[in-house]
């Protein structure tokens, strides 16, 4: 009388060689049904753009100008981290009566630096320039800015100032866009805080 067939137990070998080949082969399978890895962690991704805050100031606060640069150039960018270099951008401009400050009070300078886009525009005073936002990215910031010339004819030209302040941070790259072409790119951490480069002290005037 034939006996039944005996059901072979597994070795034990077996079944630690499956356990331990079982996940790597479930990845393959995921890849070969998705078609890739899985997503990098989020360190290696690239991160999004930071929104960096900002205080919008006006020019005409205080009783200064910005001096001349070189000639030719009609658009100034700067980062203005001290007292010393706003000196060095805005002149006092002293009239009979005036109340107005020649600067923001130093202390400004110990908690916030100032970004500046500066041009050179038709007196008509139809232009409109602005600072609209600023990011940083991989550690670089990105200045925003708009500038709308005036249509009109002029047959003089003033300089016309943006003015916004952020909180201080560690000197680095820093790239000017307007109408979203890259304007200037300066690195504070190389001292060059503005673009183009100042005249001496000597050949600056109004």
């Amino acid at each position: 009388m034939p006996q039944a067939a005996r059901t072979q137990r597994p070795s034990r070998w077996l079944v630690l060689a499956i356990a331990i080949h079982a996940p790597l082969g479930w990845l393959a399978m995921a890849t070969m049904a998705t078609g890739r890895l899985a997503d990098p962690p989020p360190d290696t991704a690239d991160a999004e753009p930071t929104l960096i805050p900002i205080r919008r100031d006006d020019p005409d606060r205080y009783q200064n100008f910005v001096i001349n640069w070189d000639a030719g150039t009609e658009v100034l960018c700067a980062v203005v981290r001290t007292p010393a270099d706003y000196a060095r951008l805005f002149h006092p401009a002293p009239v009979i009566g005036g109340k107005k400050p020649f600067a923001p009070p130093d202390a400004a300078f110990e908690k916030e630096h100032l970004l500046v886009i500066a041009r050179v525009v038709g007196g008509d005073g139809g232009s409109s320039l602005a600072i609209e936002r600023i990011v940083e990215k991989k550690g670089s910031l990105v200045v925003h800015g708009r500038f709308e010339p005036s249509t009109a004819q002029s047959s003089f030209s003033i300089k016309q100032a943006a003015l916004a302040w952020i909180p201080v941070r560690e000197p680095g790259p820093v790239t000017f866009i307007e109408n979203d072409t890259t304007i200037a790119t300066l690195d504070t951490g190389k001292d060059a805080w503005v673009v183009p480069d100042l005249p001496e002290e000597s050949t600056a005037s109004e």
